[in-house]
């Protein structure tokens, strides 16, 4: 019990480090006087719309992963959107991006659906998710074109090349795991702790159903539309906040500051504060030429709207149910300690 008290210390130490760091950087690079202005400046009705555009992202994402959960069950989708805005709310307000166990295991709990089943649907959803953004952020590189910074512009289009020959290799290697099914699930399991291999045979288990649908047609033409869909909205609701504050960016120039806040959000910080408020400045600023004052308003703004809303509701269904987060985090610290994906 101590160890494993001690090792959720470090985990937050480490989180909240991370978090300060970044958005101390953030901040020394923002000038405070003239990023207030451009706040005070921003277009109301775009901002709104913005925030319109954000919940229905998270809706889309919340029914897509009811697609990806069918090898599993049905879930009622006001449990889906409840668990998905819990999740996030989760990820907002505690350390190490604990919202991504959260969500499946509080969903388990609402539907008896499989825990094992719900914890390998999220490892689904992030590699649809990371071919999706890869996907963008490939045809914005090329889209684009020079209206990327010169300094930037090889950079990118060899950064477009390596995650494109990543996303290939990912895909080989999950063929090759679908093939040698069997033998892959007892040798990984096998690495386990042996109190520990059931759990972990039935997450690999779960794992290889969800990346079936690579060897389906149908449905894998049907999860690509859906995450094709969710990541239009969060485009459309980029685009719409850039607006807000008088940035005129093209489609294409939206991605690739989309594909580069993805990873600032990669970070495991609460909420991704600091890595998501730098990664937006550096895009805008470095790559896209957007002056610092407009583009550091834009990431304080951009966060809240992606974070505050969705946590919100989070908290709001949480507590709803008769929960609270202080047993939302207990429930995240005994999945983790169960071998589920944190």
């Amino acid at each position: 019990m101590r160890v494993t008290t001690h090792r959720q210390g470090v985990r937050v130490a480490i989180s909240l480090g991370l978090a300060a760091a970044l958005f101390a950087l953030f901040l020394s690079r923002a000038p405070l006087g003239q990023v207030l202005v451009e706040i005070r400046r921003v277009h109301l009705a775009l901002l709104v719309a913005s925030v319109a555009a954000a919940l229905l992202g998270y809706l889309l994402r919340s029914l897509r992963w009811g697609l990806i959960l069918r090898p599993v069950g049905r879930a009622p989708a006001a449990d889906l959107w409840g668990c998905t805005a819990a999740g996030f709310a989760a990820s907002t307000v505690l350390p190490a991006r604990a919202g991504e166990v959260v969500r499946p295991a509080l969903l388990s709990a609402r539907t008896g659906l499989s825990l094992a089943g719900c914890l390998a649907s999220i490892v689904t959803e992030r590699l649809a998710d990371a071919a999706t953004v890869v996907a963008c952020f490939g045809g914005g590189v090329l889209v684009a074109g020079d209206r990327v910074s010169a300094a930037w512009r090889g950079s990118l289009h060899s950064a477009a090349l390596l995650v494109a020959a990543g996303l290939v290799m990912a895909f080989a290697s999950a063929i090759v795991l679908l093939r040698l099914r069997v033998g892959a699930v007892a040798r990984l399991s096998a690495l386990a702790p042996l109190r520990f291999r059931p759990n972990v045979r039935a997450f690999l288990d779960h794992l290889l159903d969800g990346l079936a649908v690579i060897r389906d047609p149908a449905r894998l033409l049907e999860l690509a539309a859906w995450s094709a869909l969710t990541w239009a909205m969060i485009t459309c609701q980029t685009w719409l906040l850039l607006r807000a504050f008088d940035i005129v960016l093209g489609p294409a120039e939206v991605l690739i500051m989309i594909a580069v806040s993805v990873l600032g959000l990669a970070v495991p910080t609460p909420g991704g504060v600091g890595g998501f408020h730098a990664a937006v400045q550096f895009a805008l600023v470095q790559i896209l030429s957007v002056p610092v004052a407009s583009a550091s308003a834009f990431a304080l703004v951009h966060h809240a709207v992606c974070f505050f809303p969705i946590t919100i509701a989070g908290l709001w269904y949480v507590a709803s149910h008769g929960l609270s987060m202080r047993r939302v985090a207990e429930a995240e610290s005994t999945q983790g300690e169960a071998g589920g994906p944190a």
